[in-house]
């Protein structure tokens, strides 16, 4: 049952989520959702009437898009991810119409990101809608915004210095190892995790330690297998490498379960350790903090240094929001003539029954000629209503034009 399958305009556009603005790394953990969990979000959004929606979760935000009712979609997120009233007016935000529409822009485009113009986050966003497009969940108008919003994400790329350059939490991650490697001494590197962050950590690291030894582990091994092939790593069993990190001079996790996997009872005393953990959920249990020689720096610590580097970056911002409102100014002229278009294609039909209906009376009018006559003047009618804006009259002036043949 799509029960808000008329919710077709822009206004109609909502987003419910939390993010690093709102929630440090620690409190998105809990709101975070698993791969069963966003089955079953799926599954429950469907049965409550969805018919155009979405959920993107990164390490620096956990998002739910549809368009539908504020508060249905708040029951829906609310009792999958166990939210009280108190966490949720504390830690989640809800936008509407065209403030979620530039919300989401600015998250594709990189504005609004921990590490601005992270160049990662669109193919996060495409790697999102496809999952929830596969469920037959995008409609109409998330397809149209998200179109638009990967123009206004490719121009601002390639005019301004946002995204120029690597900038990425996995980027963030790679570099900070760079300048912390002599004060560790680091031979050695695991990583956790050969999903996307995961791959293109390896890639990262790759490129600044070409010599060093990186060990990678997943919980798929033939996956961690194909990754250790790209970037000449060695593999270990994901069931046995928290045996060895006595072996490793900095781990880093990229995936995360229900509960920690990195406890302090794995690590030995007296152990010089990095920690870098980039999951959400967490992947490592803050604690370890306290144990003399280790280190553990979280997703928001890795991009808040990366970010201190990058001050220039933010001088370009002005010039890239310029960039997204010229594409929602084109977003809401589509609509102008999408709001109009099941009305336009209704007397479309009317009229070529009207006419075909008396065709038997006019032999004269070739069948073909006629349709190619209705098809002409109305689609002169949608461009004229996308350059000028809709009126009923003109609507009237394009019936009386094909009519009359018939009268």
């Amino acid at each position: 049952m799509e029960q808000f399958s008329f919710f077709r305009n822009l206004e109609h556009f909502i987003v419910l989520g939390t993010n690093f603005t709102k929630a440090d790394t620690h409190i998105r953990s809990r709101f975070a959702f698993t791969s069963t969990e966003s089955e079953n979000l799926y599954e429950k959004s469907a049965q409550a009437g969805f018919s155009d929606f979405f959920q993107l979760s990164t390490c620096n935000r956990t998002e739910f898009y549809a368009c539908a009712p504020v508060l249905s979609l708040k029951k829906v997120v609310v009792q999958q991810l166990s939210v009280t009233e108190k966490d949720f007016d504390q830690y989640f935000y809800i936008l509407t119409g065209m403030d979620a529409v530039r919300h989401f822009f600015y998250v594709v485009s990189g504005l609004d990101s921990q590490i601005i113009g992270d160049y990662e986050i669109v193919c996060q966003v495409k790697s999102a809608l496809e999952k929830a497009r596969t469920r037959g969940m995008i409609g109409t108008i998330t397809d149209r915004i998200s179109n638009f919003a990967y123009q206004a994400q490719k121009r601002i790329k390639a005019h301004t210095n946002l995204s120029s350059g690597k900038y990425s939490v996995s980027y963030a991650a790679a570099e900070l190892m760079f300048h912390e490697r002599e004060a560790h001494n680091i031979k050695n590197i695991l990583l956790v995790g050969a999903g996307d962050l995961g791959s293109a950590v390896a890639r990262n690291l790759r490129h600044y330690f070409p010599e060093i030894s990186l060990i990678v582990t997943n919980r798929t091994l033939e996956r961690a297998e194909k990754l250790a092939i790209q970037v000449n790593a060695i593999v270990v069993p994901f069931d046995k490498f928290r045996t060895q990190l006595d072996q490793f001079d900095v781990i880093i996790t990229t995936i995360g379960l229900e509960s920690y996997f990195i406890n302090t009872k794995d690590i030995p005393n007296c152990s010089q350790k990095l920690f870098l953990d980039l999951s959400v959920p967490q992947a490592i249990n803050p604690e370890v903090n306290s144990i003399p020689g280790v280190r553990l720096y979280s997703v928001d610590e890795v991009s808040a240094v990366h970010n201190k580097l990058m001050q220039q970056r933010k001088l370009e911002i002005p010039r890239a929001k310029k960039i997204v409102e010229v594409f929602i100014n084109q977003l809401i002229e589509w609509q102008q003539v999408y709001s109009h278009r099941e009305v336009i294609l209704s007397y479309k039909e009317k009229v070529k029954n009207l006419i075909y209906d008396e065709q038997a009376i006019f032999a004269e009018i070739e069948g073909n000629d006629q349709q190619q006559k209705i098809e002409k003047t109305f689609s002169s009618l949608i461009q004229e209503i996308k350059e000028s804006g809709y009126a009923g009259c003109r609507l009237i002036e394009t019936m009386n034009n094909l009519v009359p043949e018939v009268q």
